[in-house]
């Protein structure tokens, strides 16, 4: 990954040390002795600059339109990184003093972090993991003086088979036969459900483009390659482009910009939370049980091994967060839509203490009409029980993930080791 001289207040420069990750246990004074272990998303991002628009070609619908191509890069993505820094950050502060307070046991957050883990294979986490440590140490640099930022290095040469403990789900599910996974997806009860919830998206889009009547799209059947009709990737790939702009203000307007902005407005905030429950269902379809409790063994260990009273943040991905959250029970295909959604820094924040464990989700929040998303985060307790509740559902899972058929690796996939980063922000100009 090379350098970038990308914004205008910083220069991003790193070293990466050649020694194993070392867990920080150690805590400030007067802290608490709850462990806290946050899974966050990537933040928003950005429209390329050196590839062309593509082509989202939905003609039969009313919708044949050039949108623009995602990038990850840092220079694609000021707002996002903003929103991380400024916004998500200490949003991840109150959400970590919300689950230790919602624990019962009279403990109070001491507002410190001792690590960030992002997945390195992919720029849109490494950038999210930066700012968000960027944000806490500047927000609080008497507590957060120096988080340890940590991280899998990525060779595809030598780590193609090893497992990143918070992105565990491609390594996972390339074991499994392909017969087997087709099996799997095709007997999949939450088909339906994934038919109506993009249907019911690209019915929300037409209307607000002046299309007022349904229409209907093609059963969710499997080819014998386990692809879907062609039309669910397009109108995948349209709630994608919806979700991850609407930081730069009202998405419709962007995308359609011939249309009737009133009415475009109108219907924005309705046709963003449409897009992402519909990108969410997707996940309950792609990686039903017991393939979700396999790609989830591996964070759970990881969760259950942190130090006492140590915070530690990682940086990961929408499908393995669905996957975690889904085989834990803390999430399901039958609640309700918005409950399967996973936005940019979308963040479960899990809370041990000496008797309980509380989970806290941290969400940013939609502007009402429109769409566009300033970058609030609010948040919310989505669970709380005993550590003998709790170790009943770590045990089902891994019951679960037993039974899922791993046979098509030669060898077992092994967890890959982290290590720890030097970074420093240089402010000395572009």
């Amino acid at each position: 990954m090379k350098t970038k001289n990308l914004m205008r207040f910083c220069v991003f420069g790193f070293v990466l040390m050649l020694f194993p990750r070392v867990a920080v246990c150690q805590s400030i004074p007067g802290s608490d002795n709850t462990s806290l272990i946050v899974f966050s998303r990537h933040t928003f991002r950005g429209t390329s600059k050196k590839v062309g628009p593509t082509k989202i070609s939905l003609p039969q619908y009313g919708i044949d339109l050039a949108i623009p191509i995602l990038s990850y890069g840092e220079d694609a993505t000021p707002q996002g990184l903003s929103i991380a820094e400024h916004f998500a950050a200490p949003g991840l502060q109150q959400a970590a003093a919300l689950a230790v307070a919602a624990t019962g046991e009279d403990k109070l957050f001491d507002g410190h972090w001792d690590e960030i883990r992002a997945e390195l294979s992919t720029e849109r986490t490494f950038w999210t993991g930066l700012y968000l440590r960027k944000g806490l140490e500047e927000n609080d640099p008497q507590r957060n003086r120096g988080i340890e930022f940590t991280g899998c290095p990525f060779d595809p040469g030598k780590d193609k088979d090893a497992i990143d403990a918070v992105s565990s789900d491609h390594p996972v599910k390339k074991c499994v036969p392909p017969a087997v996974y087709l099996a799997l997806i095709k007997a999949s009860p939450d088909r339906p459900k994934l038919k109506n919830n993009l249907q019911n998206f690209l019915n929300t889009v037409r209307a607000a483009i002046g299309l007022g009547f349904p229409v209907e799209i093609p059963n969710p059947d499997y080819d014998e390659k386990g692809s879907l009709p062609k039309e669910y990737d397009q109108i995948a790939s349209l709630a994608s482009i919806i979700e991850m702009i609407a930081d730069l203000g009202p998405p419709l307007p962007q995308i359609f910009r011939s249309g009737d902005r009133a009415h475009l407005t109108q219907l924005g905030k309705l046709a963003v939370q449409r897009a992402v429950n519909s990108l969410g269902i997707r996940f309950f379809t792609s990686e039903p049980s017991p393939l979700s409790d396999a790609v989830s063994v591996i964070p759970v260990n990881y969760m259950m091994s942190r130090p006492r009273g140590s915070h530690t943040i990682v940086v990961s991905h929408d499908n393995m967060m669905s996957a975690l959250m889904s085989s834990l029970g803390i999430i399901s295909s039958s609640s309700p839509p918005d409950d399967w959604a996973f936005f940019p820094i979308e963040s479960y924040v899990f809370a041990f203490g000496s008797s309980h464990v509380s989970v806290v989700r941290m969400r940013v929040e939609i502007s009402d009409p429109d769409g566009g998303i300033l970058g609030n985060y609010a948040s919310q307790v989505v669970w709380r029980g005993s550590h003998s509740q709790w170790n009943e559902k770590v045990r089902a899972l891994k019951e679960r993930a037993r039974t899922m058929d791993l046979s098509g690796c030669d060898q077992p996939a092994t967890e890959c080791e982290a290590r720890r980063m030097k970074v420093v922000f240089d402010m000395r100009g572009e």
